[in-house]
C-alpha cells in the first residue's frame, strides 16, 4: 500500500535512489557461509548505513518504513548478524569504548542530549550517518562545533583493528 502512494507521489524517475537502497538492503542482508574479514565488514556496514540516508525518521522505527537513532544502529548491525542493545543507552554501555581519535568507520558514536541518547554509525573523516528527529531523515552529518561536545562515547562493536 505505502509502496504504491509512494511510486503515484514520486514518478518513476524519483524512485531509483529508493530501488538501490532496496538492492543494497537485500545485498547486506543476505546470509553467508563464512563471516567476511573485520575490514570488509566495516566497508559493508558503513555503505549499507550510508545507503539509508533518506529515509524517514519513525520514533520507535527500526526497519526500512523508518528509523529512529537506535533503530538504525541496531538495524545496520543486525543484517550482519551483530545483535545489538536497541536503546542508545544501553549502545553506550557496551565494550570496546575508544577516543574519537582512535574511532574507525563502522563504530558507534553515542551522544549526550539534554535528557536524550542518541547514537550513529561514524563513517569516517569525522562524518557519521543518524536518524535525527529534527528534520525527519536519516541523514549524513559532519562531527562540527554542535555534536562534538555532546559525543560522549565511541564504541569500537567489530574491535579496534582491521
Amino acid at each position: 500500500m505505502k509502496a504504491r502512494r509512494l511510486i503515484r507521489k514520486a514518478g518513476p524517475l524519483r524512485l531509483l535512489p529508493a530501488l538501490a537502497v532496496i538492492v543494497a538492503l537485500l545485498w547486506a542482508c543476505a546470509t553467508s557461509s563464512k563471516p567476511p574479514v573485520r575490514s570488509v565488514l566495516r566497508r559493508q556496514v558503513t555503505a549499507l548505513a550510508a545507503s539509508l540516508a533518506g529515509l524517514p525518521y519513525v520514533y520507535g522505527g527500526s526497519d526500512i518504513d523508518g528509523f529512529d537513532c537506535s533503530g538504525l544502529v541496531f538495524y545496520v548491525y543486525d543484517c550482519f548478524g551483530i545483535r545489538l542493545p536497541r536503546s542508545a543507552r544501553e549502545q553506550s554501555k557496551l565494550p570496546g569504548a575508544v577516543r574519537l581519535k582512535r574511532a574507525a568507520a563502522g563504530d558507534i558514536l553515542v551522544f549526550r542530549l539534554k535528557k536524550a541518547w542518541h547514537s550513529a554509525i561514524y563513517l569516517g573523516d569525522g562524518r557519521f550517518v543518524h536518524a535525527p528527529s529534527a528534520r525527519g531523515w536519516v541523514r549524513v552529518e559532519t562531527l562540527n562545533d554542535y555534536w562534538l561536545p555532546r559525543l560522549k562515547t565511541a564504541v569500537a562493536v567489530l574491535g579496534t583493528s582491521g
